[in-house]
């Protein structure tokens, strides 16, 4: 196998630990409240039922195999419908309800010390996610590692997520590599070790103790520190 030149690793559930909620009452009354303030009033039941119907619209009326919602589009197609045509709210209600949601976001304790062992060693990295554009670039500067990547690939830059392989791909290109020479440090077996495989990578799967199950994965790993030494090796 040739060496490892280029680390491409997924972001929720590998580097940062969250969890969220978008169901709690108060999500949607304190967004109906927000919304309300640039003239558009829905009660909350309204505006909860009108996000699920508009994902389910967005959904049904696309093509891809595995397709993906983006929650700009979602918001700004509601409060267009209310009269209301501005971006920048569109894309606050995101914030807002992300915010709102979130009950843990915080990264894990090997995610920093692991990225600065991959970048001294040279490796060019990139990050491969399923993730909102909305708010995942400010979460990444929030988090302080969007300084360790080259490249972000989120999937509703494009239309379709995980385990589509051309998002592996277009990790790949854009670092220059040849698949072979890319492995993909994710969590979720369904989706990264399909996707992964399919494009020609290697694949490690974190598993920090929440896994069930022998997925063929290239390794699998009880931490990044482990995701590192694997790598090491090979590179």
């Amino acid at each position: 196998m040739p060496k490892i030149r280029a680390v491409v690793l997924d972001l929720y559930g590998t580097l940062v630990e969250i969890q969220t909620n978008e169901t709690r009452e108060e999500v949607f009354r304190y967004l109906a409240n927000y919304i309300e303030y640039y003239g558009v009033k829905m009660p909350p039941a309204e505006l909860e039922e009108a996000v699920e119907s508009e994902k389910d619209r967005y959904l049904h009326g696309d093509r891809e195999t595995y397709p993906e919602v983006d929650l700009g589009v979602v918001f700004a197609n509601i409060l267009r419908r209310k009269g209301l045509e501005d971006d920048f709210v569109a894309l606050s209600c995101c914030k807002v309800f992300r915010a709102l949601s979130r009950e843990r976001f915080q990264l894990y304790s090997d995610s920093i010390p692991v990225l600065r062992k991959l970048r001294r060693r040279g490796l060019p990295l990139a990050l491969l996610s399923d993730a909102q554009r909305c708010f995942t670039y400010q979460e990444c500067n929030l988090l302080g590692i969007d300084k360790f990547f080259e490249h972000m690939v989120l999937s509703t830059q494009f239309g379709f997520k995980k385990p589509d392989p051309r998002l592996f791909a277009i990790a790949c290109n854009l670092l220059n590599v040849q698949p072979a020479e890319a492995v993909y440090v994710g969590d979720n077996p369904e989706k990264d070790i399909e996707g992964a495989r399919n494009n020609g990578m290697r694949v490690i799967l974190v598993d920090r103790g929440q896994l069930r199950g022998m997925e063929e994965s290239d390794f699998r790993a009880r931490d990044l520190w482990e995701a590192w030494e694997w790598i090491r090796r090979r590179a």
